[in-house]
């Protein structure tokens, strides 16, 4: 049975009435008569945290107290927790636990907008999913130029005329959940003079089919999101694409998400970064006890989008940044345009210095394609470690291995090869293998850890661990390692226990961290 979402309100009218129709949703209501005439109301809420889990939503219609704030020390959680704007005050503002847990100010024109919105972000979990361009289907009119490049892009050269007229449409609808704010996001690019007009055309799922709402816009109406408002209903959401003008048009994936409107990015304090060719990474900071050092994850490679690694990264207690790319099928390595890149890199230094660390109380890590976020990037920031399990760092080298080596398999290579180097070519390939030494290879690495588990049989980047130790040796740099047997998608558990294990060892060598409740025997 899934897990509810568990809100707690403290003073005003008791909501729960609006919440009865939703059953993923526990609501608590606590009376804040209960601080003055109730000295137990302490061991009630811990009770009921002990009983049923902590709180998913904290929503606050009371003025500052410090008897409140000592309560939120107890039971909040960072972003889970906002004050109605009517009570929102200084003295909110300037206290450490509302600080420390990023509590803020909820804002509404009118209390239906406040009951929706309260309603839309009400949901466990996080979901985002894809429509790839591979599915688009080319207007049989359009008599231009068409080049389909895997889960990448479709690209459309031509003259499309001085009318908006249709030019690709796909044959898979994206999925309009019920009760949910959807988060639309078109990925594409325009060289020349041609303007886009996406139709998305909501179709009731059963029988009737029926057409509910029909959304148009244009490309310079897409630079948010869109945002399609909750409904008590299922629904197909269809898309097609117009052009007018002369030139190349770049249709990319079509995202869709679970929207928490302007409280996250999937999760509650989840961010988005998006540079100007609208390629997007996602991130989540969690202050945890502010301590050294930072914690930086990146995620796997992963088909639904959203982050990885939250509760593995929480049980160390440190600051933690999780750091995701939704980009082609489950990822794009972290690799892009040079803004996109420099974003990923300001990312962290920004949240490093809103915790005052220098780059030595910094850790990088990753699994699979996350490793090679947390090894580009780390020969860059001069962390303290960098922790990888199942290094891959020849992306050129994974895609040639596709056609002999493992056939069928993991094909993003190729998406990340193409949209990189323009073509599979074996100058493109060792031009994108080069990306990674280029840059590893001339910056210090003396005064960083690297901890590494790999496996024995990889086939997907056989020699990545060998060709990275002399380097590493060249450069003094410590190396702990662990091979296992197996071929890369063999064996996960035994790679994330030594990943774990090399993050523990670290943390107390380094950061004077026992690890007590998480050490493994190995």
């Amino acid at each position: 049975m899934p897990r509810k979402f568990r809100v707690l309100q403290i003073g005003g009218d008791d909501l729960e009435p609006i919440f009865q129709h939703k059953k993923g949703v526990s609501w608590d209501y606590f009376d804040i008569g209960l601080f003055e005439f109730d000295s137990g109301y302490v061991e009630a809420i811990e009770a009921i945290v002990e009983a049923e889990g902590r709180f998913d939503f904290i929503y606050i219609q009371a003025p500052y107290s410090e008897t409140l704030t000592n309560l939120l020390q107890m039971i909040s959680e960072p972003y889970n927790t906002y004050v109605d704007e009517s009570f929102w005050s200084v003295e909110y503002e300037q206290d450490e636990n509302v600080q420390k847990y990023v509590v803020q100010p909820l804002h509404y024109r009118n209390i239906e907008e406040r009951n929706n919105k309260l309603e839309a972000v009400s949901f466990s979990g996080q979901y985002g999913d894809k429509v790839s361009p591979k599915l688009a289907l080319v207007h049989p009119n359009f008599k231009g130029d068409v080049v389909y490049q895997g889960n990448s892009e479709l690209t459309l050269s031509g003259e499309f005329g001085k009318e908006f007229k249709p030019i690709a449409s796909w044959q898979n609808n994206l999925v309009y959940d019920k009760d949910k704010v959807i988060q639309i996001w078109p990925e594409f690019d325009i060289d020349g003079a041609v303007e886009l007009q996406y139709t998305f055309r909501l179709i009731q799922t059963g029988a009737d089919g029926a057409l509910i709402e029909q959304i148009v816009l244009t490309d310079d109406m897409l630079d948010s999101p869109l945002e399609i408002p909750t409904k008590p209903f299922d629904a197909y959401i269809s898309v097609t694409v117009k052009a007018r003008g002369n030139g190349t048009v770049h249709l990319g994936p079509i995202h869709k998400r679970w929207s928490r409107l302007d409280m996250g990015q999937f999760l509650l304090g989840g961010s988005r970064f998006v540079d100007s060719q609208r390629q997007e990474f996602i991130y989540y900071f969690h202050p945890g006890d502010m301590k050294p050092p930072l914690n930086v994850y990146f995620s796997g490679y992963r088909t639904a989008e959203g982050f990885e690694g939250y509760y593995m990264m929480k049980r160390m207690n440190a600051p933690f940044l999780l750091i995701g790319d939704p980009r082609v099928e489950g990822g794009s390595f972290y690799i892009g345009s040079s803004e996109y890149e420099q974003g990923i890199i300001n990312v962290i230094d920004e949240t490093l210095e809103k915790l005052n660390f220098k780059s030595h109380e910094l850790i990088l890590s990753g699994l699979s394609m996350g490793s090679f976020g947390a090894l580009y990037y780390g020969a860059q920031l001069n962390p303290q470690a960098i922790i990888v399990g199942k290094p891959l760092v020849n992306i050129g080298t994974i895609a040639e291995h596709m056609r002999l080596l493992r056939p069928e398999e993991f094909g993003t290579a190729l998406d990340v090869l193409v949209s990189n180097e323009g073509d599979t070519s074996q100058a493109s390939i060792q031009a994108l293998n080069q990306k990674f030494w280029q840059t590893f290879q001339k910056k210090s690495l003396s005064q960083t850890v690297f901890a590494i588990a790999y496996m024995q049989h990889d086939d997907y980047d056989p020699n990545a661990f060998q060709e990275l130790l002399p380097v590493l040796t060249a450069h003094q740099a410590r190396v702990m390692n662990r091979s296992i047997p197996g071929r890369h998608n063999d064996d996960s558990p035994t790679i994330a226990s030594w990943f774990v294990n090399f993050y523990n060892i670290i943390l107390e060598d380094k950061f004077g961290r026992v690890q007590h409740a998480e050490k493994q025997n190995i």
